[in-house]
């Protein structure tokens, strides 16, 4: 059985179909290099609520009973969104999870909340593990969430995003420990809890202010690359027209633009790559008998997939800079530039493995194949139910295939500017 939360596999539940190739330890890399120590967030509030789940936690061990950090941290986001969706009428917004599975649910107690079918099992919470301990917000020994502590610097976090808000006249943290342990468990009728947890509403000054510190504070090369990279995205934050990987900032300096400009090449290699398969994938689910032989001759929507992908992981080869582990990135992209088609197929099919698999002389569906990837997930579990990341619509003026982290911290910047939930909503 998966748990709820717990950090396993890469592939659990709707991620099952994520085609990782074989290249996460690449992807983590050219992501480390962007933005250090980020992780998945980009928002403050996914952090507050993490570190909060923390914070309970601790109190409620503290007092002899028995409490893990990531049911009450998955608990206390579960919590936050039903009381923003329930406040917005149950409108969505990428900065909530769980709208559909959260609707009509009635019974907050903890012991319902922490249920592990309640929520999402793809919480934000996830995405905070490397940013909460880069940031100093908490200490463990290890890099298991299960395994954090609240530093001083956390919980003055939590202070300062929640020191003016006394719901039942208890501070948030008090206000939770009871309702974790079961004592209070009225937290649908509070205005003050509702504003403090709601992902929507933006975090107090104190609170933006300290964020911001921690993330520009340091002087190792993670803490100067955000340095510089929140320099560059607030000087784009009233920019509409992308920039070329021609006109590098000044405030960034040239390792850090070559080590994004290979990140951005790997990625648009990557993504070719996944682009093939899932046209690989739809050819062979549209097809009578299900499956692709690879002696016969290719369908010219694969040919001119494959034609891309190539074109990508030569242009990646021809930088010639790649400060991936063991060379990886270059690796992969010698494989997709292989001039012989069906040898492209194959070693692609041998990264693949869950959604198409190589039988013989024919690509055949694999544990995970639908079909048609176009169509989401299947009727069973939706990317909404498990909690999957939602894509941002909005145009960013980044250059073309950049790390997804410096998206984040564009996004991150405009929440500590106060100005996310504006840019969120207003027309692009």
């Amino acid at each position: 059985m998966i748990l709820w939360g717990l950090l396993g596999p890469e592939t659990l539940a709707s991620e099952r179909r994520t085609r990782t190739l074989r290249l996460g330890a690449t992807v983590r890399t050219f992501n480390d290099l962007a933005v250090p120590g980020l992780g998945g967030v980009w928002f403050g509030k996914q952090l507050l609520l993490a570190l909060l789940g923390v914070a309970i936690a601790e109190r409620i061990r503290q007092s002899g009973k028995r409490a893990q950090n990531i049911e009450v941290a998955n608990a206390v986001e579960a919590l936050a969104c039903w009381l923003a969706l329930d406040s917005s009428g149950w409108e969505s917004d990428p900065r909530l999870r769980g709208a559909r599975k959260l609707f009509g649910r009635q019974d907050l107690s903890f012991a319902t909340v922490s249920k592990r079918r309640f929520y999402v099992t793809q919480p934000m919470r996830q995405a905070t593990v490397q940013p909460l301990r880069a940031l100093g917000l908490v200490e463990a020994n290890s890099e298991r969430f299960s395994a954090f502590r609240l530093t001083d610097h956390g919980a003055a976090f939590i202070d300062a995003a929640w020191a003016s808000f006394k719901p039942h006249k208890r501070s948030v943290l008090e206000h939770l420990v009871l309702w974790a342990t079961g004592v209070h468990d009225d937290v649908k009728n509070s205005g003050e809890l509702k504003r403090a947890l709601s992902p929507l509403a933006p975090m107090s000054d104190n609170a933006r202010e300290f964020l911001r510190e921690r993330i520009v504070q340091g002087d190792n090369t993670g803490a100067s690359r955000r340095r510089r990279a929140l320099d560059w995205v607030e000087s784009l934050r009233q920019r509409r027209r992308p920039i070329a990987w021609t006109e590098k900032p000044p405030m960034v300096d040239e390792l850090h633009w070559r080590d994004l400009r290979a990140g951005a090449l790997f990625f648009t290699a990557r993504d070719a790559a996944i682009a093939l398969l899932d046209e690989i994938e739809s050819y062979v689910g549209n097809s009578a008998d299900r499956r692709m032989c690879l002696d016969a001759a290719l369908p010219a929507t694969v040919v001119e997939k494959l034609r891309s992908l190539r074109g990508h992981a030569q242009t990646f080869l021809d930088d010639g800079y790649d400060p991936s582990p063991a060379k990886d990135a270059t690796a992969f992209c010698g494989e997709c530039a292989e001039e012989v088609d069906v040898r492209v197929l194959e070693k692609l099919l041998l990264r693949e493995g869950l959604v198409l698999r190589q039988r013989g002389r024919e690509i055949v569906p694999g544990l995970a194949f639908r079909g048609d990837p176009a169509k989401g997930a299947d009727s069973t579990r939706s990317p909404e139910e498990e909690g999957t990341e939602v894509e941002i619509g909005e145009v960013v003026p980044l250059p073309e295939g950049i790390s997804r982290r410096v998206h984040n911290l564009f996004y991150m910047n405009l929440d500590m500017q106060c100005q996310l939930g504006e840019w969120l909503t207003q027309p692009q």
